[in-house]
């Protein structure tokens, strides 16, 4: 079949104006809008991001050593965050923005289909927990430990659906208080679970936390949207000790017995919020 050369021709100046548009919003757009309503944002949630965001070499926005804080203290850190769009992916008419957290090792990916059918796929390796600051100022614990993630959501006519895998290398905890109440500590524990996404409500299915001497399961309700972090926080923590186990730490169980459903069965209910839960 011959290719008229004028529907050639349209289609390449198409393209270049195109890509000419989007340099040109690139440059002459002001980062400083761009972290007024990022900041703006996150304020209505009583959380604040350093430092601001800077262009980078390709359209794109990034953070250096950035630092995610609520008035708690800091939550999230991390040496990289870079936001950009897929230029590739822009040529064939799909927004796709793809977004980098590093942190030592360790890695976030995530790419989010904005245009057609609206997906977020989700990927984390290697990321180490006693580098998150958010475990000691929400719990005032010390947490170790590698995770591992990986998911896929897809928006539909009532909301986003799909799952996503958690998995945590090594976990280790101690010193975790929720109200009133303490944890058990524990080492060397192997955790696997996972997250489902159903029509815009999310879940944890079941996180598995299991080790010598105990098994624990953690499941309920993530409040999501954006007053996540004071929604009421439902979740349930079912401890199962081995006689040894209970026997180390007899005064943080013996504390917890209003919470035994049965022998050698404890199931301890989460409430508060994600920024202060608390055992009820």
């Amino acid at each position: 079949m011959k290719v008229r050369p004028g529907l050639v021709r349209g289609a390449v100046l198409t393209i270049a104006g195109f890509c000419l548009f989007v340099v040109c919003a690139y440059i002459f757009f002001p980062t400083r809008r761009i972290n007024a309503a990022i900041d703006q944002v996150l304020s209505t949630q009583g959380l604040s991001l350093t430092p601001t965001a800077h262009k980078t070499i390709l359209p794109g926005l990034a953070w250096d050593d950035a630092l995610l804080s609520s008035q708690q203290g800091p939550l999230l850190h991390f040496d990289h965050v870079a936001v950009r769009p897929l230029l590739l992916k822009l040529l064939v008419g799909r927004l796709v923005l793809a977004s980098t957290a590093n942190l030592g090792a360790g890695q976030i990916v995530i790419e989010q289909r904005l245009t057609g059918l609206q997906t977020l796929q989700v990927s984390a390796d290697k990321l180490e927990l006693s580098q998150f600051p958010l475990f000691k100022t929400i719990l005032g614990a010390r947490f170790g430990g590698s995770l591992w993630s990986e998911g896929l959501v897809t928006r539909g006519p009532k909301g986003w659906s799909g799952e996503l895998k958690l998995e945590i290398r090594q976990l280790g905890f101690s010193g975790i208080r929720m109200g009133a109440f303490s944890l058990p500590d524990a080492d060397n524990l192997t955790s696997k679970g996972m997250v489902r996404v159903t029509d815009g409500r999310v879940r944890l299915e079941s996180l598995t936390l299991q080790g010598e001497g105990v098994y624990m399961r953690l499941s309920g309700d993530i409040p999501q949207g954006v007053n996540a972090e004071s929604a009421p926080l439902d979740m349930v923590l079912e401890i199962m000790p081995k006689p040894e186990f209970l026997e180390k730490q007899k005064l943080v169980f013996l504390l917890m017995a209003k919470f035994m459903a049965s022998p050698g069965v404890y199931r301890v209910p989460i409430k508060g919020t994600l920024l202060k839960p608390e055992i009820l």
